[in-house]
């Protein structure tokens, strides 16, 4: 992606305010970590992934650009346990509360024993059970093994707050990609099982565990799963000062993920849209 096609580069267009926060930040002038994730941060991922939204309509979808949608969003699940626990080893020397934030976030997505499978399984078991699409083994597209492995490169970095604000991002755009992908596989279900929502009792299962404030999976109160993991990796941007994390470096590992995940988006985009030429 380029500054002229980038939704990141559109929104500090459109927000010279966070235009200017940015900037400031990067350049040591913008100190406030609170500031940076209210006003600026999570209004960015707002705005941007409600573009993507519109760019996918998943309501128009056809079934094969619904499934390549569905098996390109199954690869990251795979992996998202393991580059947490590889995130947390590369922090735990630096800060180890936010290692120890990165480690809960492992076992939930990883299947703590004893609670909730892996994420990854439960998915990919759903998709199975109810639309009987099978994505595991799947083989990605050059774009979603590109995001794949930014996200490698990213956990093993030596900078510790490079990873707090890339991690951040990669958490903080959980919520509107499994709207998304609820969605995506909604319209699937139309298309094919004639199904969608609660009729598809195991993805229904899937999506409330991530999105439900009252989940039974839920382990802060008053949060969803998701939320909770959001809100955790925040407090180390919202609080820089007090975890010694160097803003302006978490700024930079936020900006890398967050172009990537919304680059990988209107790449899968553009790919959908050839399918149906």
């Amino acid at each position: 992606m380029t500054p002229e096609n980038s939704l990141v580069h559109a929104y500090l267009a459109a927000f010279p305010e966070t235009r200017s926060a940015v900037n400031g930040n990067l350049l040591g002038n913008f100190t406030s970590g609170h500031d940076l994730v209210d006003k600026h941060l999570a209004p960015m991922i707002d705005w941007v992934y409600r573009r993507i939204a519109g760019r996918v309509a998943a309501g128009e979808l056809t079934e094969p650009q619904a499934r390549l949608y569905i098996e390109e969003l199954s690869v990251f699940a795979r992996y998202n346990a393991q580059f947490l626990k590889q995130a947390a080893a590369s922090v735990e020397g630096f800060c180890p509360e936010l290692a120890h934030e990165l480690r809960r976030n492992h076992l939930e997505e990883g299947g703590e024993r004893g609670k909730v499978p892996a994420h990854y399984v439960l998915y990919s078991g759903a998709l199975l059970s109810d639309l009987g699409l099978l994505v595991n083994g799947h083989v990605p597209a050059p774009e979603t093994a590109l995001l794949v492995e930014l996200h490698q490169w990213m956990v093993g970095s030596h900078m510790p707050s490079l990873i707090a604000g890339a991690y951040y991002a990669t958490e903080a755009v959980a919520i509107a990609e499994t709207e998304i992908l609820r969605d995506i596989t909604n319209r699937y279900g139309e298309l094919t099982v004639e199904a969608s929502g609660s009729d598809l009792k195991n993805l229904d299962y899937y999506y409330r565990l991530h999105l439900d404030d009252d989940h039974h999976a839920s382990q802060v109160e008053g949060m969803s799963v998701e939320a909770a993991h959001i809100e955790g990796l925040a407090q180390f941007i919202r609080k820089a000062d007090l975890f010694h994390i160097d803003l302006p470096q978490a700024l930079d590992g936020f900006l890398q993920i967050l172009e990537a995940m919304t680059a990988w988006w209107s790449q899968l985009d553009q790919r959908a849209r050839e399918m149906h030429r």
